[in-house]
């Protein structure tokens, strides 16, 4: 059966993805350690060695058959995929799926027996492939990319050190009689005091070693370099974790610096840290408005639509109206926020914006404020007379806790109707009926 062209996305690809993860880790730690321990590749060794092998030729013919994206753009026409994997991840993969040990096994030569030795060190170029693995899985679980940076670097550390450990154990011969576990350990602690420029000196070269003696000043080298780039990346990545609240933390010093300067009163002080309070609690700092701004047109509106749509298909004023007009009045909309005890308006201004309650509630009271006419809360909307009456206020608004609200302004709507006609009569209607209904009801009061 023929196998049909994969999407790097699929579920059970990225399972296959994470399982060849798994094994390029295995084979990173165990090819080195059996390498400069001489272990005799035979029973389970030997079986393992099998696997990986036919674990890798498959791996290759999967990834021929692997959609890819070129500039974020899907493909998955088999000849380019193949001839893309060609150019780029193919010979590393055939070269890490030979089966060198076992090959040259078949010769009785005492010399390619002892390369033999060192032929499945050519098994770690697959660690090539981790970063588009990684990469991968990233995308398609959409994973924090710094939780994924920081464990990249945890990795490519601990590979590291694993790695020059290996090589400390190969040139020291051994350090001695210990057993394999201890002078792994030791010379995984020689590694990491080195690399961390800690470097105690309870462990030294053998002098008369010129091998080991330059093993060291490389590693020191290194190890120097890798310190101030391990220190700076983590600093970068721990920055980026949570980039909002660095940015928030930074306005509350601008602000607090700002209203030391000009004497605020300290009721006033407490109202405007609340606010910038309650704005990152509930917004996590973010400007909605600005972030819609960055994106191009079609976006805004798919955004703008998933967020707003609910609200403003409640509003008895537009019912029966277009998409398309529905459209226009989302992306008109914008954000205002009203704190505690807040007057939206005040019965007798004159009117020239709508309202529509994203969060909280407000009240519609009395001149006096003795009299509480309705709370409305979250999908509720206001105003709506001051759209098409240039009349006074007939209701007195005010915020009753912590309030998100989008405002459509007249003048924007007036525009809009006037783009479509059709609706205009109708609107209208409906919203000389609401006046009167709400007149009716503060009469009665």
């Amino acid at each position: 059966m023929k196998l049909q062209v994969i999407n790097p996305d699929y579920r059970r690809k990225i399972m296959w993805d994470s399982f060849i993860l798994l094994i390029t880790i295995a084979i990173t730690i165990i090819v080195p350690l059996i390498t400069v321990y001489r272990i005799p590749m035979t029973g389970w060794l030997f079986l393992f060695d099998f696997f990986i092998t036919m674990v890798f030729i498959l791996d290759i013919y999967l990834e021929s058959h692997t959609g890819i994206y070129e500039q974020r753009e899907y493909r998955d026409n088999l000849e380019t995929i193949r001839n893309e994997y060609k150019r780029t991840a193919m010979p590393i993969d055939i070269l890490a799926a030979l089966p060198l040990y076992m090959i040259l096994t078949l010769f009785n030569s005492p010399l390619i027996l002892e390369i033999a030795i060192y032929a499945n060190l050519f098994r770690l170029v697959k660690l090539f492939r981790v970063r588009r693995t990684i990469s991968r899985i990233r995308n398609s679980k959409k994973m924090n990319p710094s939780f994924i940076r920081m464990a990249l670097l945890i990795f490519w550390i601990l590979i590291a050190a694993h790695l020059i450990s290996c090589g400390w154990i190969y040139i020291t011969g051994g350090l001695g009689d210990a057993a394999r576990l201890n002078r792994y350990i030791v010379a995984f602690y020689w590694t990491v005091t080195t690399l961390t420029t800690i470097g105690y000196g309870d462990i030294t070269p053998d002098q008369t070693n010129n091998a080991q003696i330059m093993f060291i000043v490389v590693i020191e080298l290194i190890g120097a370099g890798m310190y101030g780039f391990i220190i700076g990346n983590i600093s970068n990545i721990i920055a980026n974790i949570d980039i909002a609240k660095s940015q928030y933390q930074e306005k509350m010093e601008k602000v607090s610096t700002f209203m030391k300067y000009k004497h605020i009163p300290v009721d006033l002080k407490d109202k405007i840290n609340d606010y910038y309070d309650y704005l990152w609690k509930s917004r996590r700092g973010y400007d909605e408005s600005s972030i819609l701004m960055d994106l191009p047109k079609p976006l805004q509106t798919s955004v703008s639509l998933f967020l707003n749509r609910e609200i403003i298909q409640k509003v008895p004023l537009f019912e029966g109206t277009s998409e398309e007009f529905i459209k226009d009045i989302i992306l008109n909309l914008k954000p205002i926020v009203f704190t505690p005890d807040d007057y939206v308006f005040i019965k007798g201004e004159i009117g020239y914006e709508m309202y529509f309650i994203s969060r909280g509630s407000i009240d519609v009271v009395s001149e006096d404020e003795q009299i509480v006419y309705a709370t409305l809360g979250a999908g509720s909307f206001f105003g709506e007379i001051a759209l098409l009456f240039s009349a006074p206020r007939n209701a007195t608004i005010k915020a009753r806790e912590y309030c998100d609200c989008y405002s459509l302004k007249k003048d924007t709507f007036d525009e809009i109707l006037g783009r479509f006609p059709e609706f205009a009569k109708r609107i209208s209607k409906e919203a000389g009926i609401r006046r009167a209904e709400t007149e009716k009801k503060q009469q009665d009061n």
